[in-house]
């Protein structure tokens, strides 16, 4: 038998396995013709051979490549595969192989915590913050710098540090009792200074290029950034009314005034609109369109704190209020090719930006796990789920492509919905739908769509959309395009790290960052910033098919 060749011929996840997850590898390169398998498992100084199988060949883009599955292997070890005169890296299966995963991705939080000693830069900005209407100074220093920046972006620090509490929910481990509750809670404390008292939250949208104290704004942050904050204030409620009483108090107080706030005539009408200049990286046709009052974005995120709220406090009103918001929801999603039996229309998928991030498909199940089978909701989420599923099949790595539309994703009052709008030129026709062509991973969209999958999945009852949520997890550490794992100190290699023009004073490599993404056209290329709302998701889907 000729030597194996040792190298990265053979993607897989560079992390493993859950013992009864799907567990897939892909070959690029084949140097014996075969699709002759062989699993091994490390006995000591023995490698037993525990499973032999046959590889699939798929042609895609004028290349073959070979998918080999070998689910059935659920033995706790240490593993490698022969295949195609290739050896591959070492990899376990047991139920905690995502552990450290997650703790490392929670230094990142640590890491980049503001006004803090154990941040990057230790207690920095502790002059936070003047506001620019008046010029009074009010104490608004901690939270976390979001990203390769000084900001504290209140849309993204808030996507992050919701999935991160998400997580938290979940989280049963030794180690979370004391790392999980200090994060929470240093997360907590900033959420609450930001809601002011009539309910508005603080806006900070600028692009500090030093360290003195940041401007804030009275006029209310984005609708998507509040939203988020009212579900992380329900959130720390209920993750600290046994451990800390006082303080869950606190945060279901703000939670509620911010909700009332939310709910009122007090909001502003139409598009929300700075007031100031726009920071750089800050495009308000791809944040901000959707940050209006009844946008199918706005009670999208009012279903999700409906039920956080009503899950902390058991209020009638907030169930009459998901109830309420859902027909108004389903109504613009039927626009969507993906909850719609037809391929009339040219629309995918909700849209990847920071108005829809947390809301979106999931205020879907968040509904159907609070009223049951309404205005037949269990079909909608099923034919979205197989929709997507269907699109990940369209890639070998099945990493859930992103997906784009050129019909109007929200109908609501007659917006017209452009987000995204200036990608559509990289985009390709296919099978009745539009969806970028080339290999994508953004593991803000891809996680996104892992984590709806793996929710589906259990609210439907059907494992097949765990497999394909554990291939965006494959994805993320490793099995892809460029052999690569997204969150920096797990895996091997990373996407190059990028600095430029907001991107200053340059930040440091953060254990735990997870990157934006690549493009096989320019795998780095300046998308591969790390960003807090990839952290917190990253987190929440290794949680979810891990529970």
């Amino acid at each position: 038998m000729t030597k194996p060749k040792f190298q990265n011929a053979i993607r897989i996840n560079h992390r493993g396995f859950l013992k009864e997850s799907q567990k897939r590898f892909v070959l690029v390169e084949n140097q014996t013709g075969s699709d002759d398998f062989s699993v091994f498992l490390i006995d000591d100084v023995r490698e037993i051979k525990v499973f032999e199988g046959k590889m699939t060949a798929v042609l895609e883009d004028g290349i073959t490549y070979y998918v080999g599955d070998f689910s059935s292997v659920t033995k706790n070890g240490d593993y490698f595969i022969l295949a195609g005169g290739y050896k591959s890296r070492q990899f376990v299966i047991y139920d905690g192989v995502y552990d450290i995963c997650q703790r490392i991705m929670l230094e990142y939080f640590k890491y980049q915590r503001c006004g803090h000693p154990l941040g990057w830069n230790g207690a920095c900005h502790l002059d936070d913050g003047y506001i620019k209407e008046t010029g009074e100074r009010v104490d608004l220093s901690g939270g976390y710098h979001q990203s390769c920046d000084l900001r504290k972006s209140p849309g993204g620090v808030s996507i992050g540090v919701l999935a991160m509490l998400r997580f938290a929910m979940k989280d049963e481990t030794e180690w979370g009792k004391i790392l999980v509750a200090d994060e929470a809670h240093w997360a907590l404390e900033y959420f609450i200074k930001t809601i002011q008292e009539n309910g508005a939250m603080y806006n900070t949208l600028n692009a500090p290029f030093g360290w003195e104290g940041r401007e804030f704004y009275k006029s209310a942050a984005p609708s998507s950034a509040q939203w988020n904050v009212t579900s992380i204030l329900a959130l720390g409620y209920m993750y600290f009314k046994n451990r800390d009483g006082l303080f869950a108090k606190k945060c279901l107080e703000k939670a509620l005034l911010s909700y009332d706030y939310m709910m009122s005539d007090k909001r502003e009408e139409g598009v929300y609109k700075h007031p100031d200049k726009y920071p750089m990286g800050m495009d308000p046709d791809f944040f901000y369109e959707q940050c209006r009052k009844d946008s199918t974005s706005d009670l999208a995120y009012k279903i999700v704190a409906s039920k956080d709220l009503y899950h902390a406090t058991g209020k009638q009103k907030y169930l009459d209020a998901v109830k309420k918001a859902l027909p108004c929801v389903l109504e613009s999603l039927d626009g969507y090719i993906l909850t719609r039996k037809d391929n009339n229309k040219k629309t995918v998928s909700a849209s990847c930006s920071y108005c829809w991030l947390m809301g979106g498909l999931l205020s879907l199940c968040d509904a159907y796990e609070l009223l049951g089978d309404v205005y037949d909701l269990k079909e909608k989420l099923t034919l979205a789920l197989d929709k997507v599923c269907e699109f990940a099949d369209k890639s070998v790595w099945r990493s859930i492509q992103k997906i784009y539309s050129d019909e109007d994703l929200d109908v609501v009052d007659g917006h017209e919905n452009k987000t995204r709008r200036e990608s559509k030129r990289a985009l390709v026709k296919f099978d009745g739908v539009y969806y970028s062509k080339e290999e994508v991973f953004e593991p803000s969209y891809a996680c996104y769509m892992g984590i709806f999958l793996a929710h589906g999945s259990k609210l439907l009852g059907n494992k097949r959309y765990m497999g394909y949520a554990q291939s965006v997890a494959d994805s993320l550490l490793g099995a892809n395009v460029l052999d690569s794992s997204h969150i920096r100190a797990i895996g091997y290699n990373n996407p190059q790290h990028h600095s430029y023009g907001q991107f200053f004073p340059s930040t440091p490599f953060i254990p735990g960052a997870v990157g934006v993404g690549y493009h096989s056209i320019d795998v780095y290329s300046v998308s591969s910033e790390y960003d807090m709302p990839c952290v917190g998701i990253s987190m929440y889907l290794l949680s979810e098919i891990s529970k």
